[in-house]
């Protein structure tokens, strides 16, 4: 058979025109430690399935490695979403932030799903009231192709793909998961009514008090405040049920106030880690960013990068840019923000942290505990500023299907380049070293596997200059991911399958 060209095929590649493969590789996880992913380190090869009546073959065309897949390696089988599965005979394939392309669909699914739609996943399963998220129960991306069934296409929420443009990126459709986790950050919700299982204070009670009340809260219960005293002393709080449970304290006046404060100054501590700056391009993006920005993080290189990817939007958006290695200079939050920081987000899972962080809030100030923190425990707070201050300290978790509808949309209109948190690439078989990258935070952004472009070894942006000058050579500023780059790096997916 005769080379197509290179433009031909890749437009083959993207309508799903290519010939079918008759056998696929994919990574599976045996075990805890990355010891166990693959065998003998490496992805394995099967035959390719033909779909079901009620199933779709889809092909996955990039797949972002989370710090959440970190923890499914380090747990194994004792992972909350795998407990009591046998990994040695039902291996897991990971992979949940996905962008993928239905290649063929089954007889009763036909009228629906045809060759070329394509779509990302939001992870989140629910079928018939159980959890079977992807990349968990159900076979995630980090595979060259996969079947789609009932439990996703009809699920209790309804079909859990969610479309995408033709136009739109494989890497920034499937960043839309862990940035939909982002956006999710800044849409929490304060309740005035009070339901079954909330607490409520009509005078100031003693510390042991409140402890004794709110102990065994179940989740989203709100804690009301109605009283304009302080307390005698600072409580103990669970703020891992904070993040995970969604629990909330709120004084006798409103602050719903969920998103950063337009011309405000706002504190992200963990500001230089792949989520770190994803939260701080976000605010930069806003259509009224705050006034004053100040990121914390204990990696100088890291932080050198937030400022040479984001120094110049700041720049543009009139946005006073302070960043601070605190492993050498804590900020002066005193000069920064003499009055308080208005919003304060917590990118570092660590309570000590959380307790210093909570008092430098201003008036109607929003502390987000976003990095969790085991439920059960416990920060020394003082809730007495919850009543003063009116301030708030709330966490969120994962995404919904609308947080995701949200984030593609405002991705596809390009008020959020997604693509911009992403700061290596890599092919199939680059999976376990990107694994082993992101435990490590050796990269300051997201890391994407494209599972059709098998050779490519993990490789930072920048070294693309060497590595795949073609594609280098499309980049955006040369740091920057681009359609055009993408584009570029896929012919050599889609030319090898026409040779």
């Amino acid at each position: 058979m005769a080379a197509a060209e290179p433009q031909d095929s890749l437009e083959s590649y993207k309508h799903a025109t290519l010939p079918l493969p008759d056998r696929y590789r994919r990574w599976h996880l045996y075990g805890a430690g990355l010891e166990n992913v693959g065998k003998d380190g490496a992805p394995e090869t099967l035959d390719l399935p033909e779909p079901g009546p009620d199933e779709i073959l889809v092909r996955h065309d990039a797949v972002g490695i989370c710090f959440s897949d970190i923890k499914i390696i380090a747990l194994g089988p004792d992972h909350p979403r795998l407990q009591g599965r046998d990994l040695k005979t039902s291996p897991v394939v990971m992979g949940h932030e996905v962008a993928l392309t239905v290649v063929k669909p089954g007889a009763n699914v036909a009228d629906t799903f045809t060759p070329g739609q394509r779509f990302i996943v939001q992870a989140d399963v629910y079928y018939n009231g159980v959890n079977l998220a992807y990349g968990y129960a159900l076979s995630g991306g980090m595979a060259q192709f996969g079947l789609v069934g009932p439990e996703v296409l009809r699920g209790d929420e309804g079909c859990y793909l969610l479309p995408i443009r033709d136009e739109t990126g494989y890497a920034e459709a499937a960043l839309v998961e862990p940035w939909a986790c982002v956006e999710a950050a800044y849409h929490w919700v304060e309740r005035t009514d009070e339901r079954e299982g909330d607490v409520r204070f009509a005078a100031p009670p003693t510390p042991e008090e409140f402890e004794a009340r709110c102990v065994g809260l179940p989740k989203n219960a709100q804690v009301f405040l109605d009283f304009d005293a302080p307390l005698s002393g600072p409580v103990k709080l669970d703020v891992g049920r904070i993040h995970y449970d969604l629990h909330l304290y709120v004084g006798p006046k409103p602050n719903g106030r969920s998103e950063i404060k337009p011309g405000g100054k706002a504190l992200f501590v963990g500001a230089a880690g792949p989520m770190g700056q994803m939260h701080v391009q976000r605010a930069l993006q806003l259509p009224n960013p705050p006034a004053v920005i100040v990121g914390t993080d204990r990696q100088a290189d890291r932080l050198q990068s937030l400022r040479e990817r984001f120094g110049k939007l700041a720049e543009e958006r009139g946005v006073a840019l302070h960043l601070f290695n605190v492993a050498e200079e804590e900020p002066d939050c005193a000069v920064l923000a003499p009055e308080g920081f208005d919003d304060i987000v917590i990118m570092v899972p660590v309570v000590s942290v959380i307790e210093e962080c909570f008092p430098l809030l201003g008036r109607d100030g929003v502390l987000n505990i976003f990095a969790g923190v085991a439920r059960g425990t416990m920060a020394t707070i003082d809730v007495s500023d919850i009543v003063t201050k009116n301030v708030r300290i709330v966490g969120t978790t994962g995404s919904t299907i609308e947080d995701m509808k949200h984030t593609r949309d405002v991705m596809e209109s390009r008020q959020l380049d997604t693509g911009a948190s992403l700061a290596a690439v890599g092919g199939l078989n680059a999976f376990r070293d990107g694994l082993q990258a992101v435990k490590e935070g050796r990269f300051p952004g997201k890391t994407v596997i494209f599972p059709l472009v098998e050779d490519l070894p993990l490789t930072p942006l920048a070294d693309l200059k060497t590595v795949r000058p073609k594609v280098y050579e499309k980049l955006k500023d040369g740091q920057f991911w681009t359609s055009a780059a993408e584009e570029e790096l896929l012919r050599e997916a889609a030319e090898s399958v026409t040779k």
